[in-house]
C-alpha cells in the first residue's frame, strides 16, 4: 500500500502526457482543417503560410476544445462522466472512418479481393456506434442517461423546485442541462460527418470501379535521377 502513492502519481503523469500530446497533434491538424473550412467563406484564412491566418485558426481550434474542457471542469456530475461518452463515440467513429478510407484505397489500387478485410469491421462499427449513439441521444431510460432525457429531466426539476433551490444548486443544474445539449449537438455532428464521408467514399468507390487502371495516384510518377536527389550545399 505504501507504493500506491507512487503509482497514482505515475498514472496521472502518463495521462497528462497522453492528453497533451493528443491535444498538440489534434490542434496542429485541426487548425488546417478549420482554416480550409472557414476559407470557403473568408478566402484569406486558406493561406496556411500566413501568420495571422494561422493564429486565427489555432485560436479557434483551441477555443473549441477549451470550451469542452471548461464545461467538463464545471460539470457538477464530474468532467469524466460528461466527456467520456463523447470520447468513446468519437474514438469508434474515427476507427470507422479509417476503415472506410482503407476500403476506398484498395478499390483504387484494383485489389477488390481484399476489400472485405476493412469493409466488414467498418460495417460492424457503423452499426454498433450508430445504435449506441441513437440510444444515448434519444433513450428515455434513466439508467442510460440519454443526453436529451437528462437535459429535459433537469429542466423539469428547475421549473418544479426552482424557488426552493439554492443559487449553487440552480447553477449546477443549468450546467448539467448545457452539457447534455452540447454532447447531443456534437454527437449529431459526428453522425453527419461520418455518414457524409461514407456517402462520398461510396461515390469514389463507384467512380474508381468504372476505370480499368489504378487510380490511387493523383500525380504522375516522377523517377529519381540516377545520381540521386541533388541538394544545395550546407543542407
Amino acid at each position: 500500500m505504501a507504493d500506491m502513492g507512487f503509482w497514482y502519481h505515475f498514472g496521472i503523469l502518463f495521462e497528462a502526457l497522453f492528453i497533451l500530446t493528443a491535444l498538440d497533434a489534434g490542434t496542429r491538424s485541426g487548425r488546417y482543417m478549420l482554416q480550409d473550412l472557414l476559407g470557403n467563406f473568408i478566402p484569406f484564412l486558406k493561406k496556411t503560410q500566413s501568420l495571422p491566418a494561422g493564429i486565427i485558426g489555432t485560436a479557434g481550434c483551441v477555443g473549441l476544445w477549451g470550451y469542452l474542457l471548461y464545461q467538463g471542469v464545471v460539470d457538477p456530475l464530474g468532467g469524466v462522466k460528461s466527456l467520456w461518452p463523447l470520447f468513446g463515440i468519437s474514438n469508434q467513429m474515427l476507427a470507422a472512418v479509417a476503415l472506410m478510407l482503407g476500403c476506398v484505397i484498395l478499390i483504387k489500387m484494383k485489389r477488390q479481393r481484399y476489400v472485405w478485410v476493412p469493409l466488414l469491421p467498418a460495417i460492424w462499427l457503423l452499426i454498433c456506434t450508430t445504435r449506441a449513439l441513437g440510444l444515448k441521444l434519444f433513450s428515455n431510460n434513466p439508467q442510460l442517461e440519454g443526453f436529451f432525457y437528462m437535459a429535459r429531466e433537469y429542466q423539469s426539476r428547475l421549473r418544479v423546485a426552482g424557488s426552493s433551490l439554492t443559487p449553487e444548486q440552480v447553477s449546477n443544474m443549468q450546467h448539467i442541462v448545457i452539457n447534455n445539449y452540447t454532447n447531443a449537438g456534437l454527437s449529431i455532428l459526428f453522425l453527419v460527418v461520418v455518414y457524409s464521408i461514407m456517402i462520398y467514399g461510396l461515390k469514389i468507390w463507384r467512380q474508381a470501379s468504372r476505370i480499368p487502371k489504378r487510380t490511387d495516384k493523383e500525380t504522375p510518377y516522377v523517377p529519381i535521377p540516377e545520381g540521386g536527389v541533388k541538394t544545395t550545399s550546407g543542407h
